[in-house]
């Protein structure tokens, strides 16, 4: 034959070409097949496929940097208690400030372990009232015993180092002046629902007025806090809190916070400290928590 391929007779489409025509069929319905099911049902572990690599999550923020991040525009500073002693966790301007009606709170301590429990105390935690705390000061005693039966009371709760304000002339000490740190105060707080006979100031302190209800407050409206606020030296307002938070595995911390600029007003205060107690609702699950031993 020469190079040429000679032209198809009828006798090509016998029986030898139609099966290799069935087969070529056979064999495409199968890789069709195959194709489908791959799409279809899967291309099994693909894991290492980078399209189907799960995405790495994204690192959860530190307390320091979520607190940094609120911009604050006062300075402002926050100390964390696990309830029943523990290191604080310290954020933000930790300078000293008066404890002003914060100081209450021990003060209504003191005053119900003298006497037992009174209108007077009430009016001092619940409404804050400056005249009824003046009042339990001097039911302690002379304006030395006064500040003993303060001392006592700090000390109890963890807090060593506070010295009440000193006396002015012969007359009784404003313990609001007493220099109270974020860190002194949230110890004391974090003592304080383990304290004997602490019941009565702690449910005082779940039913603050209204004047008190910002901060802490926004995050339960019965959680125990004690607010207090002045006007400092340079004329702007320093406002402050104390408060016990429950977290969601049921342990607690105690929060101690503080916020002043020159020239601040109590509202802007508050709306400083309301910023913070949002910052706390949304980090609960990272605050340090403790229970009384």
């Amino acid at each position: 034959m020469s190079g040429r391929h000679r032209a198809p007779t009828p006798d090509d489409d016998g029986p030898a070409p139609r099966r290799l025509a069935v087969a070529v069929i056979v064999v495409a319905v199968v890789i069709v097949l195959g194709v489908t099911s791959y799409f279809v049902f899967g291309r099994g572990d693909d894991s290492a496929s980078p399209s189907a690599a799960p995405s790495s999550p994204v690192p959860a923020q530190t307390l320091d940097e979520s607190f940094a991040a609120l911009h604050l525009t006062a300075h402002a500073g926050v100390a964390l208690t696990p309830v029943g002693g523990g290191k604080p966790l310290l954020f933000g301007d930790q300078r000293v400030q008066d404890a002003w009606s914060t100081i209450k709170a021990p003060l209504g301590l003191a005053a119900e372990r003298k006497h037992g429990m009174s209108r007077t105390e009430a009016n001092a935690v619940i409404d804050s009232d400056n005249e009824s705390a003046r009042i339990l000061t001097r039911s302690l005693g002379s304006p030395v015993k006064a500040t003993e039966h303060l001392s006592a009371v700090l000390s109890e709760g963890g807090d060593t180092t506070t010295v009440p304000a000193a006396r002015h002339g012969n007359d009784f000490p404003m313990l609001g002046e007493t220099p109270w740190t974020l860190t002194d105060s949230a110890t004391w707080t974090a003592h304080l629902p383990c304290m004997i006979g602490s019941d009565h100031v702690l449910e005082l302190m779940r039913d603050v007025a209204g004047v008190q209800n910002w901060g802490l407050r926004r995050i339960g409206d019965r959680s125990p806090v004690k607010g207090g606020w002045g006007e400092a030296p340079d004329g702007g307002y320093v406002v402050r809190q104390i408060g016990v938070l429950t977290l969601p595995d049921g342990r607690q911390t105690a929060v101690s916070m503080s916020t002043h600029r020159p020239g601040m007003t109590f509202e802007a205060g508050t709306r400083e400290l309301d910023r913070i107690a949002t910052w706390l609702t949304t980090n609960l699950h990272q605050l340090p928590g403790g229970a009384c031993r």
